[in-house]
């Protein structure tokens, strides 16, 4: 996987947009999604209907549950995911990758990972 990458993952509410933040030197990755903004959102960095082709209305970054998907778990994170989608641009990828450093919500470590 490759950073910017995006794809559709089941989870214990629903669906989510996740994306690739980094591939670490080990093959690890850091990861993070996308949900709808709601009353209590992070709103470091907001993406606008149509900034991705996947996104149709007002969405945020859930920097809070940011994490790291180990090595040799991606085998198993590839058999969950039900759709690929089209990547992140570069500029939107920048953006997320910047909030991600500027949330107060974002774990210490995955800030110190994206450093």
């Amino acid at each position: 996987m490759n950073v910017g990458e995006v794809f559709l993952i089941p989870d214990g509410i629903g669906i989510h947009r996740y994306f690739v933040l980094a591939v670490l030197k080990d093959g690890s990755l850091v990861m993070c999604h996308f949900t709808s903004r709601g009353a209590r959102s992070d709103l470091t960095c907001i993406v606008q209907a149509g900034e991705h082709s996947s996104i149709d209305r007002e969405t945020v970054v859930r920097y809070d549950q940011a994490h790291v998907c180990a090595a040799d778990r991606i085998t198993n994170l590839e058999s969950v995911i039900t759709k690929k989608l089209d990547p992140l641009s570069e500029e939107l990828f920048a953006r997320v990758r910047q909030g991600a450093l500027d949330s107060s919500q974002t774990p210490d470590y995955i800030k110190d990972l994206l450093r």
